[in-house]
């Protein structure tokens, strides 16, 4: 079974990513911010990472920036799903390693499918 990070200051986009992600019997763990994210990694596992871009603390791309520099996690995969349509903030994610960029609100099945499809490619 494989367990994905929700990474996102919103409790109620948590709740919501973990509502939809649960139904395929995914593993949820979830993180407020980067900081806290790197934390729960530290004893969590994750084998794939959805992770917003707007958050206190440490955001989505400083988050992106330090699991690239952490050999363990250089490849998982990470889906920045954010309200922000900045072209150049998609690029610097990008850059800082996140997988594919996403844009809030999303349809169940669209998240699904992506999570699926970069899972299949781990594997």
């Amino acid at each position: 079974m494989k367990t994905i990070l929700i990474v996102d200051d919103s409790p109620t986009i948590r709740k919501l990513l973990t509502y939809v992600l649960k139904k395929q019997d995914y593993i949820i763990a979830e993180a407020e911010d980067g900081i806290d994210a790197m934390e729960k990694l530290s004893h969590v596992q994750a084998d794939i990472i959805i992770v917003d871009l707007n958050m206190p603390n440490m955001d989505g791309i400083e988050f992106a920036k330090s699991l690239r520099s952490n050999f363990y996690y250089m490849d998982t995969p990470i889906i920045m799903l954010t309200t922000t349509k900045d072209d150049e903030l998609k690029r610097q994610a990008l850059e800082a390693g996140v997988n594919l960029f996403l844009n809030k609100p999303i349809q169940p099945n669209i998240l699904l499918y992506k999570v699926q499809s970069l899972l299949m490619g781990v594997e």
